[in-house]
């Protein structure tokens, strides 16, 4: 058959109303590359400032910081790929794109959904990892300590599940991007949105945890605010996880998966950014200070251990936690944070500059 021939015959029949416009049709590529571009961008910007504030400021980097950076290079490897696939012609309606073009926007979307399960892992894992440095101790076994080693166990069995079940999603493997190959496959859809279920409740978890945590300690009810309030960036990106389920839905029954597949494929990167950042703004506030000069490298007495080895939960041993007590002057949980040590015991007090080691 002529080549020109095979390159006009659509990758599905157009419905009523329609015709296949291979030179000019409907896209999304002009909103694919602008989320792209600005949430790599904002990725990297984040994940710099968290870095450089554990590892310059603070020279206390944690195995945490290591899967923020595993999960930033996923995002911008993942974000490059599904930009690549919406260039090639990806973002458009399936019937205008050419059937010939099918098998290799299939194998970069199959390409794709490995890194998904990756990425999403590893930047999960950093906020849990994060968590458990903040409100867990070495010798401390409450709610608290066993609601993160579940999460985190929940995050990497699914995960690694949904590794597994993406590579070998097909037999044979080609299949998954060569419908004409004889064979069987896994129900991807149904996969897709089961992915976006866990992941809502592990946002849900990662939100609700920290907060309950919070609630049970003895500081004053604006600390708690303003603590509460850098964790409750996560009601966001829970939001942005419910939108997500509801937008993989229709990959269940409608034909139109370029199109389906491209709005998915928008929401997921302004997810792994939400994800990403709920991990990098404790970091953010100690930035700040020391942008301003009022924060001095390696003054700090919240990291995950401080020069007694201790953590801040090792501080604060029984519930309700109690606010240390400096002479007759109280010593506040104040928010000069770090990534490491979120609550930063630090004596407030005009005209000194004095920090106190846990104890």
């Amino acid at each position: 058959m002529n080549y020109d021939i095979i390159a006009m015959i659509p990758a599905m029949t157009p419905p009523p109303g329609q015709t296949s416009n291979f030179d000019d049709p409907e896209s999304m590529q002009t909103l694919v590359m602008v989320v792209a571009v600005s949430t790599m961008s904002l990725t990297l910007i984040v994940v710099t400032v968290r870095i450089y504030t554990k590892a310059v400021i603070l020279s206390n980097m944690g195995i945490e910081d290591y899967f923020a950076i595993l999960a930033a290079c996923g995002i911008v490897a993942w974000d490059s790929t599904f930009l690549h696939d919406s260039l090639k012609g990806a973002s458009r309606h399936f019937w205008d794109v050419r059937a010939i073009d099918v098998p290799y926007l299939a194998y970069m979307n199959y390409l794709g959904e490995i890194l998904y399960a990756v990425t999403m892992w590893a930047a999960k894992c950093s906020i849990m990892l994060q968590l458990k440095r903040i409100f867990c101790s070495g010798q401390s076994r409450d709610y608290i300590f066993w609601s993160i080693h579940g999460l985190l166990f929940v995050n990497t069995a699914y995960n690694t599940a949904a590794l597994f079940s993406f590579i070998f999603q097909c037999s044979p493997r080609e299949k998954a991007w060569n419908v004409l190959l004889e064979g069987q496959c896994i129900n991807v859809a149904a996969a897709g949105v089961v992915s976006g279920a866990v992941n809502l409740f592990l946002d849900l978890g990662i939100l609700v945890v920290p907060l309950l945590a919070i609630c049970h300690l003895q500081m004053p009810l604006k600390r708690k605010i303003g603590t509460s309030a850098v964790f409750g960036v996560g009601i966001l990106t829970c939001g942005i996880a419910v939108l997500g389920v509801v937008l993989r839905v229709p990959m269940l029954y409608d034909p139109d998966l370029s199109w389906i597949l491209t709005k998915v494929g928008i929401w997921t990167m302004v997810e792994y950014f939400g994800t990403i950042v709920i991990g990098c703004m404790p970091s953010f506030p100690r930035f700040f200070l020391y942008i301003r000069g009022e924060a001095t490298p390696g003054l700090s007495v919240s990291g995950p251990k401080a020069s007694t080895g201790k953590t801040l939960a090792d501080s604060w041993p029984s519930a309700p936690r109690k606010i240390k007590q400096f002479g007759d002057e109280e010593v506040g949980v104040a928010i000069t944070t770090d990534d490491a040590s979120f609550m930063e015991l630090e004596h407030v007090r005009k005209n000194q500059n004095m920090y106190l080691h846990n104890t």
